[in-house]
């Protein structure tokens, strides 16, 4: 039975185009970079504080970032809400004055605002210029604006002091920069790569730091189920590797798979009648469904409890693809990054500094990463988890010179 099972689901994936090798997936190579400034890190003075916001895909988050007498980096006054955006959209001018009035209660705390701003922007003079939102941001008129301008103008409004710095950079870099902060080890390449809410990569590159933004590849294959997903998404046809498995779609994706096999007998009426439940899944569905966790209220598990054992092994099949094809889009955006990346001589190992709760929390998708990453890249690698590592790394970007 569980061999036949198994060929039902393959020919369902395979009649609906979905591929875990993604075809088109090569072309991360010949994608745009964009340079994010110099990795040098100069020493950070005792005492110095810096205010550090947080622009991530689905919160925004701010606080003071210090550094003690003893050498240590602390987080006080910390802050978390949701992000500028994401429920209606804003005009550009609402976008800038919501960022202003979420920092309000730190206004004046230090003269450098360091603000981590995940969405695709390319670096001018000290200074940012959107290209476009992802992950279901909806500010259309702060596109091609410049992130620390429009702010800085907006603070001074609201009465923050004139003299104000800003440093702009993206959460990839935070990440990249907080590998070099918590480092207690020599380092043969740095990487960073996130898969939270949206997806992204970093590397160094002759003392550079380089931005893949290798979650908006877009000339690859699609399946009927990403197809569905990215037709109801904010920007259709735009950032289509990360709409493959980043936090923000691969939920959805799951449920369109689910209501397919519904609809084409593949689940059973059971099912069929309630999949309603699940259409709000998220990734963190996964957990508690591969887990058996009763307590985690998980959409799937209560989907599974309508059905037949045969349902709950189809289900496993599907969402084990569809992590497998995560796992896959994962690696090879690492390995395209330690293909570019600086390397020394030593053969150090590679330190691939990775956030973003998808990564981290998604069954079996960091073992699956790892496993691939041993098969193709030449040298040792440890995969790393950096506490705090936004924040640390948005305090550090402050003293790159």
């Amino acid at each position: 039975m569980g061999n036949a099972i198994n060929n039902s689901v393959e020919k369902f994936l395979e009649a609906h185009n979905f591929c875990v090798e993604v075809p088109g997936i090569e072309r991360l190579d010949k994608m745009p970079v964009f340079t994010a400034g110099s990795a040098h890190l100069n020493a950070v003075p005792e005492g110095q504080k810096v205010i550090v916001i947080d622009a991530g895909g689905t919160n925004f988050r701010s606080c003071i970032v210090e550094k003690n007498a003893a050498g240590t980096i602390t987080i006080n006054d910390f802050d978390k809400t949701t992000m500028p955006g994401t429920s209606h959209e804003l005009s550009k001018r609402e976008f800038y004055f919501q960022i202003a009035r979420n920092i309000e209660r730190l206004r004046n705390k230090s003269k450098i605002i360091s603000f981590c701003f995940s969405y695709a922007m390319e670096m001018i003079d000290g200074d940012a210029k959107i290209l476009r939102f992802s992950k279901e941001v909806k500010a259309p008129e702060a596109i091609g604006t410049y992130v620390g301008h429009e702010l800085k103008e907006a603070l001074i409004i609201q009465g923050w002091d004139p003299s104000i710095r800003i440093n702009i950079l993206n959460d990839t870099v935070a990440l990249l920069l907080s590998g070099f902060v918590s480092a207690r080890k020599k380092w043969g390449s740095h990487i960073a790569f996130i898969l939270g809410t949206g997806m992204n990569s970093a590397y160094i590159a002759n003392s550079q730091i380089v931005v893949t933004e290798c979650g908006m590849l877009s000339e690859i294959i699609q399946s009927d189920f990403d197809k569905s997903v990215d037709e109801n998404s904010s920007a259709p046809g735009k950032s289509l590797l990360e709409k493959m498995c980043s936090g923000a779609y691969i939920g959805q994706i799951a449920y369109k798979m689910i209501l397919t096999a519904c609809e084409e007998g593949l689940l059973s009426k059971q099912i069929f009648r309630c999949h309603p439940i699940c259409s709000g899944m998220t990734a963190a569905d996964f957990d508690g469904f591969f887990n058996d966790d009763n307590s985690s209220n998980s959409s799937l598990q209560e989907v599974a409890a309508y059905g037949t054992s045969n349902d709950r092994q189809v289900l496993e099949n599907l969402l084990q693809k569809l992590i497998e094809r995560a796992a896959y889009i994962c690696s090879q955006a690492i390995i395209n990054a330690a293909k570019h990346a600086d390397k020394t001589e030593d053969y150090a190992p590679i330190c691939i500094t990775c956030n973003g709760s998808t990564f981290w929390k998604t069954p079996h998708l960091k073992k699956l990463v790892e496993d691939s990453l041993k098969k193709a890249l030449d040298r040792r690698f440890e995969i790393v988890q950096t506490e705090n590592d936004i924040c640390s790394g948005s305090f550090a970007a402050a003293f790159i010179s």
